[in-house]
């Protein structure tokens, strides 16, 4: 499908890409992976023909139609639903023309003319049902749903949404085009948790023939929708089987690879130069001294990888003791505007415990972190924080209130309290990767992601044992992600934690808050379990069937009795999904040890008479993993399948409601 040869380009000065070449065939997912600046952005406005490179080619195969998500802020006249059909301009096309003809066909006398109107027009039509025009409305609708947005959004302007929303438009209209290779540019940056599953979701889902590429720093959004992984570094495009974490194995075991045979090299270089220093004015010796000397001269240098450096590594300060209970939620309502976001709301947090807060863009999860704050006064009920506890919260504005004229270490400087140190407040800032003389460096000068770090010290010097972070994950590339879950993993204190980024989630919470429906309620599963009935959901509100005003029921009404109906099975199902989750567990560590002991097995050195007393062990043990893992597959089907039967009975049960 694509063929890229020999590409070479310069930007500022600076090549970006280095005589790169890459195959991409139909239906491949490839993840494209480097460094900030590297030129990932820049090889997809190549591959899009939006720029020329300066050596090489970019052959397509006849007739593909490519599709790019930029990141730049769509703008238009139109409706949000029109906007989007305009992503099939055949279809839109095709729609017009035929308006034109009907319009001539009633002022057309019969006549040659009018024969060869009504002749175009049935072409029209026949091609309209192959591109199933009736649907369109209906289709399109279900991508906007699943990206957030509300069936009364469908007929109002573009111009009326903000920057973000107007981004998630332009991913519905690449979506709802019928392209066949995908170029998507960092899709989830504009996207909440919910509608970031959806979309991986429907990326697994999409058809056979369909390419795509994407650029995300979200390590988890990559491995759930890619299945080959391509690296851009130092200007070369090196291309891997599978998705982000098997191109980890592979590189892995690539660099040990190499650094052994650089090893191996280096050993035998040096007997043979050796051999030549001992020998060389012997005469008796001089063929072999010869020998070893051609022998150096045509050993090739092997090839190494160069190792960048160790992954970052954040860490928080311990947070000064508090009561145990460290938040009480009483009864606590807020509304905006006239609409209620929540009502009577009762929850508590303890000493150390990392809560997610979850639900759909607009549900009221900034709010609900804002009152915990004190930064938002509740319209009823209260928030009754804990003995000695003390509450920070990091959202967007802590970057925005950073003083730009300010060097790092001074920004940290007048956020701590007086008694805290110079060597203090370093050994603070180099736990968040700010050592050295990078601490007088300017904020106008920070990065994004340093500017988070930097705001992220700020809190910790207030003497927070009650994080509220709000997307703390934007602007951090993969290794300060990675570096930012960890650190929150170990973090001894408690935690509220709003983030799409799904590693980091499940990495760092114990359990969600769910905010949905006018509620704020404590969720008994897992994020996988939670994202899957959101999934489902959109799947029945958001069809062609109640996109077009045809329910009998309100949309709010029916979302209430959903939600309630299967808030019911999941508490009758608890200690099911708990055992299952557990079995699950189980297995994956079975099938782990069995896969090691098949490898030893499969060892001819382990028939040897020296080993015989453990072949015998590991047989053994070969025997009762086998029949472990059998036990725990069936159980696990029985589960999976009783399961299933109640998830089927829920979803007869919805049918009807929404009957």
């Amino acid at each position: 499908m694509l063929t890229i040869e020999k590409i070479t380009k310069n930007l500022g000065g600076r090549r970006v890409l280095d005589q790169a070449d890459l195959v991409v065939h139909p239906g491949e997912r490839v993840g494209l992976i480097g460094p900030n600046g590297a030129g990932k952005t820049t090889l997809l406005r190549l591959i899009a023909q939006e720029t020329d490179a300066d050596e090489g080619a970019i052959r397509m195969r006849g007739g593909v139609r490519i599709g790019l998500l930029r990141q730049e802020i769509l703008d238009g006249e139109y409706t949000l639903l029109a906007t989007t059909l305009a992503g099939d301009e055949e279809l839109m096309t095709l729609r017009d023309e035929r308006a034109r003809i009907e319009a001539d066909l009633l002022e057309e006398r019969p006549g040659p003319h009018h024969e060869e109107l009504a002749a175009r027009m049935g072409e029209i039509d026949l091609r309209l049902t192959t591109l199933e025009s009736h649907s369109a409305e209906g289709r399109a609708a279900v991508i906007l749903m699943g990206l957030g947005f509300a069936p009364q959004d469908l007929e109002r302007p573009l111009a009326n949404f903000s920057g973000g929303w107007r981004m998630r438009a332009q991913l519905a209209r690449l979506l709802f085009s019928r392209a066949d290779l995908l170029l998507l540019d960092e899709p989830t940056n504009h996207l909440d948790l919910e509608s970031a599953a959806w979309l991986e979701n429907r990326i697994r889902k999409s058809p056979g023939g369909l390419a795509m590429i994407l650029v995300s720093h979200d390590r988890s959004f990559l491995n759930r929708t890619t299945n080959i992984t391509v690296e851009l570094e130092a200007g070369r495009l090196s291309r891997f089987a599978g998705p982000f974490d098997a191109w980890l194995e592979q590189k892995n075991a690539l660099m040990e690879s190499l650094e052994k045979n650089a090893a191996r090299q280096g050993k035998r270089r040096e007997e043979l130069e050796c051999f030549i220093r001992r020998f060389r004015a012997k005469a008796t010796k001089a063929r072999q001294v010869q020998s070893r000397v051609k022998m150096l001269e045509k050993m090739a240098p092997v090839a190494t990888v160069t190792k960048g450096p160790p992954p970052p590594r954040i860490r928080f300060p311990v947070p000064p003791a508090c009561a145990r209970e460290v938040l009480a939620i009483r009864r606590l309502t807020k509304g905006y505007d006239g609409r209620e976001l929540f009502s009577g709301v009762n929850l508590t947090l303890e000493r150390g415990e990392k809560v997610g807060v979850v639900g759909i863009n607009g549900a009221g999860k900034s709010t609900l972190l804002k009152l915990i704050a004190g930064e938002a006064v509740a319209d009823a009920g209260e928030v009754i924080p804990g003995e000695r506890v003390k509450v920070a919260r990091f959202a967007q504005h802590a970057l925005e209130s950073l003083n730009p004229d300010k060097t790092v270490l001074e920004s940290a400087a007048e956020a701590a309290p007086d008694q805290f140190g110079l060597t203090a407040l370093r050994t603070l800032l180099g736990g968040l990767l700010f050592s050295g003389e990078a601490v007088e460096t300017r904020v106008a000068n920070l990065s994004g992601g340093e500017r988070v770090r930097l705001a992220l010290a700020r809190m910790f010097l207030s003497g927070a044992n009650l994080l509220l972070l709000d997307e703390p994950a934007n602007h951090l590339d993969m290794a300060a992600r990675a570096a930012l879950e960890e650190a929150l993993t170990d973090y001894p204190g408690a935690v509220l934690l709003v983030t799409h980024d799904r590693d980091l989630m499940e990495a760092a919470c114990d359990r969600l808050w769910v905010v949905a429906g006018g509620k704020v309620v404590a969720w008994e599963g897992g994020l996988e379990d939670y994202l899957a009935n959101v999934i489902r959901e959109e799947r029945a509100f958001a069809s062609p069937a109640n996109t077009e005003g045809g329910g009998t029921r309100d949309a709010r009404e029916l979302r209430r009795l959903s939600a309630q109906t299967r808030d019911r099975m999941r508490r009758e199902t608890a200690g099911q999904r708990a055992r299952l989750e557990k079995l699950e567990k189980s297995i994956a560590l079975l099938e782990g040890e069995q896969q090691d002991l098949q490898a030893g097995l499969a060892d001819p050195d382990a028939y040897a008479a020296a080993s015989r007393e453990g072949l015998k062990e590991k047989l053994t043990r070969a025997g009762q993993v086998e029949q472990a893992l059998h036990a725990a597959m069936e159980e696990w089907e029985a589960l999976s399948l009783a399961l299933a039967a109640c998830e089927a009975a829920v979803e007869e049960e919805l049918a009807r409601l929404r009957a």
